[in-house]
């Protein structure tokens, strides 16, 4: 299940996914994107909060593969990305996405935080 954590006047938006992720997860986070989108916003900043991997049990494919392909679709109209988690291996995952990702969306600038550091992650997708 798809939560928004925070709302935000600018460019940001902050979700976390628990316990499970549908298809009405990927239209909800659709939505999300969009309003920011059409309210005239280039690159929309994102913070998503993940637990660990036990997500991906409980996950529906469907779901995952409509999410991948609509995030491909919108790659360069992401900004800054806060994965916040407790994972060494979602770390790692972020670590090499960012040097990667950043080369094709220069504009993108992916960032690991640890749950503990959730203040901060917020504080990086939206520092006003």
């Amino acid at each position: 299940m798809l939560i928004q954590l925070k709302t935000f006047k600018g460019n940001a938006v902050a979700v976390e996914l628990v316990d499970s992720f549908t298809e009405t997860d990927v239209e909800l986070l659709k939505k999300l994107f969009e309003e920011k989108l059409s309210q005239g916003y280039k690159h929309v900043n994102i913070l998503v909060k993940v637990q660990d991997m036990s997500l991906m049990k409980k996950m529906d494919m469907k779901a995952f593969v409509n999410g991948e392909i609509w995030g491909i679709k919108h790659f360069g109209k992401i900004g800054k990305c806060a994965v916040v988690s407790h994972s060494d291996f979602i770390k790692a995952v972020v670590k090499v996405e960012n040097k990667i990702l950043h080369l094709i969306n220069h504009a993108l600038e992916e960032r690991y935080f640890d749950i503990s550091e959730l203040d901060e992650a917020l504080e990086f997708i939206n520092p006003d």
